[in-house]
């Protein structure tokens, strides 16, 4: 496994990561506790030393079974997690509930990184992330409380997900923040000009989430696939999953034999890009894990092809 520095935090991390939504078996389709277990200390035993988790995914249980795995491993393994929803809100896409309710305020803060600590069996957070910008009226608290939160030890470093590039690029303006969770892949290129040349400017690391695009670049889904009622998927318009399916196929052209299958060439694409650190695609299976863990080290996409993926 290829290690790479995660940017200016001095840490240094698999570039192959791990995600770990579908662990909540909430909105992924269901996956044991037991089995859950094993499959990160399989992730682990093969090299993969970054787990992305949240507090919210499968309320509290992701996390919780990150303890288990590994809290003898001390700094071995590097964990970031996040806050901002309701510990309890996960499934909410599946299930149809209403959006859940986004809280960054000091008092809650500081109420979910004890709960996060604990469940993941830990003094310190490597990485702590805001699940989501906070919005502008307490964005000013928000990140005040974060550097108060590693002041005293309770994180080393803390990030930002998502949101537009307008959030990513005030916070890299006007903060400390060390990380960015992006999403970035061959069908969603949106964020690799500013944002990630401004963020490989400043030294702040990029990791990506969703590489394979919530599995459409997996090559196993279909016109046909039945999603669980428990998978989040099952609300794809229908008319955009077909799209999208037939972009998959435009790539899997331009692709061809240059890599032993899709979604190593879907990591290979990410992980040529400068700005990267880390990606960390969703895994379930050992299968998947072995997949992903083999794209470290392998040939790279020749740049001819990565030149047609970011331009089609």
């Amino acid at each position: 496994m290829h290690q790479r520095r995660l940017g200016r935090t001095g840490l240094i991390i698999s570039e192959i990561g791990m995600g770990t939504w579908e662990l909540g078996g909430r909105e992924w389709g269901d996956i044991g506790e037991t089995e859950a277990v094993d499959l990160l200390r399989y992730a682990f035993e093969s090299g993969i030393t970054y787990y992305d988790t949240a507090d919210q995914y499968g309320g509290g249980r992701a996390e919780r079974l990150l303890g288990e795995a590994f809290s003898a491993l001390g700094n071995r393994v590097v964990i970031a997690t996040k806050l901002g929803y309701e510990l309890d809100s996960d499934g909410w896409i599946s299930h149809g509930w209403e959006h859940p309710s986004f809280n960054v305020s000091p008092d809650y803060i500081r109420q979910a990184v004890e709960g996060s600590l604990k469940r993941l069996k830990r003094d310190v957070i490597d990485i702590y992330q805001f699940h989501s910008p906070p919005p502008p009226s307490e964005w000013d608290d928000a990140f005040g409380t974060m550097e108060e939160l590693k002041a005293e030890g309770k994180i080393r470093f803390y990030g930002l997900c998502l949101g537009s590039e307008a959030d990513a690029l005030k916070a890299m303006s006007e903060t400390n923040v060390s990380t960015l969770l992006l999403t970035y892949n061959i069908l969603s290129q949106e964020m690799a000009a500013s944002v990630m040349e401004t963020a490989a400017e400043k030294g702040v690391a990029v990791v990506v989430r969703q590489p394979l695009s919530s599995g459409l670049l997996s090559g196993h889904l279909v016109p046909d696939t039945v999603f669980a009622e428990n998978d989040y998927r099952k609300t794809w318009p229908r008319e955009k999953f077909l799209a999208d399916l037939e972009r998959v196929e435009q790539a899997k052209s331009v692709i061809g034999n240059r890599a032993k299958s899709l979604p190593q060439a879907a990591l290979k694409f990410i992980l040529a890009h400068p700005a990267v650190s880390s990606v960390v695609p969703g895994m379930m299976t050992p299968a998947q894990v072995d997949d992903g863990v083999a794209t470290s080290g392998a040939n790279p996409l020749p740049g001819s092809v990565l030149e047609q993926l970011r331009t089609d």
